[in-house]
């Protein structure tokens, strides 16, 4: 039976998600409410859970405290929030599951379930680290992205990156210095990820890293030639775009 615990400093969201917790999820035990920093680690350490929800912001400091707290945690994270964008896109970066407030309750029994299929890894203090800084304006862009398969937690370099390849729901990241890895998230949230570190959808399929373009062939329908000798297709949509688009980056 999964042992969940919930921090959050909003008295009605605890019960509010206690509740459907209990309607909406068989098999699970909750151990306990925390309303902050504090008191959310010291519950954790009492109660040993296997998942925590987990509120950004609290009076006495924010989720990823609590987080800081456990060097080697062995519990899941969901992190329930009503944060801005920056924090939610930090959040994704560092491949942490995250529910936004009001909560849907179908997608708080999807997220009980993914993460008990999730364990956290060894890799566990650079995604904190990846966080903060996407949460912290005043840092450096995050240069980094951990990306999450069945069998391990990578931290790639973005720069690294070649290109990215649709493949259903799933998304193939290939790379100019490791073997490809594969995971199980689609080609449209990386897309929005990664459109401001210079990479460009160029078609429904193929998300590719400007820096890695060596040219671009107007035959066969238009082709991206990337520096490894790779031809990835550029829609007829995307052409005058991609090239607005290399222009720029140039």
């Amino acid at each position: 039976m999964l042992r969940i615990v919930i921090v959050d400093d909003e008295i009605q969201a605890c019960n509010a998600l206690k509740n459907m917790i209990g309607f909406y999820c068989r098999e699970v035990d909750m151990v306990g409410m925390a309303h902050g920093v504090s008191e959310g680690v010291e519950l954790i350490k009492q109660t040993n859970p296997d998942l925590v929800l987990l509120d950004i912001q609290m009076p006495d400091g924010l989720g990823f405290d609590v987080l800081k707290a456990f060097k080697e945690p062995r519990f899941r994270v969901v992190f329930v929030t009503a944060f801005e964008q920056y924090a939610i896109r930090a959040i994704r970066f560092a491949a942490f599951d995250y529910l936004l407030k009001p909560v849907n309750p179908d997608e708080l029994a999807d997220a009980i379930t993914r993460a008990e299929a999730n364990i956290l890894s060894c890799q566990y203090e650079a995604r904190i680290q990846l966080m903060n800084d996407g949460i912290n304006p005043a840092r450096l862009p995050m240069k980094r992205l951990v990306l999450n398969t069945s069998e391990s937690v990578y931290v790639a370099v973005i720069d690294d990156i070649v290109r990215c390849e649709a493949d259903q729901n799933y998304t193939h990241f290939f790379f100019g210095s490791r073997d490809r890895i594969t995971v199980s998230r689609t080609l449209k949230e990386f897309d929005e990820l990664l459109t401001e570190y210079g990479f460009f959808r160029v078609h429904q399929s193929h998300l590719i890293n400007l820096a890695w373009v060596d040219r671009y062939d107007k035959g066969c329908g238009g082709m991206a030639v990337l520096k490894n000798k790779i031809k990835v297709p550029v829609s007829t949509r995307k052409k005058e775009m991609f090239i607005d688009a290399l222009r720029k980056f140039l």
